[in-house]
């Protein structure tokens, strides 16, 4: 999967992951045809918030790779928000600066890429547990 959110975007995107970081300490990342989910739930599994990203939302989003050809599971991929919260620490300098952010998942490795193309472009891996 990888999609590209264009800079306006991108601080409605790093809303949402503030308001999931508040439900739970994970964040899932589900990309489907439909568009990308982003789903936590808190450690008493008591309260499940979700956002539902259609591909209208993104500058550009392409699901096809994201599967493996073996099996017709989708990528689920886990991450943690204390890794992912920094990222979108300041959401008025992220709509100044950034031109665009572009999330890459890969089925074949463990690794979401996010990255933010600014003046100085800044690349951010994260590991994901799948």
């Amino acid at each position: 999967m990888k999609c590209v959110i264009e800079g306006k975007n991108a601080k409605v995107f790093g809303r949402a992951v503030h308001a999931l970081s508040r439900v739970g300490d994970e964040l899932w990342l589900d990309p489907t045809v439909k568009g990308l989910a982003l789903r936590s739930v808190n450690s008493a599994q008591s309260a499940y918030a979700c956002f539902i990203f259609s591909p209208l939302f993104f500058q550009q989003y392409s699901f096809m790779g994201c599967v493996p050809k073996q099996s017709s599971k989708t990528v689920k991929c886990k991450l943690l928000m204390k890794s992912l919260l920094p990222l979108f620490r300041c959401l008025t300098s992220i709509e100044r600066n950034v031109e665009c952010c572009q999330i890459s998942v890969s089925a074949s490795s463990d690794w979401v890429i996010i990255q933010f193309f600014c003046r100085h472009g800044k690349r951010h891996f994260l590991q994901s547990t799948t």
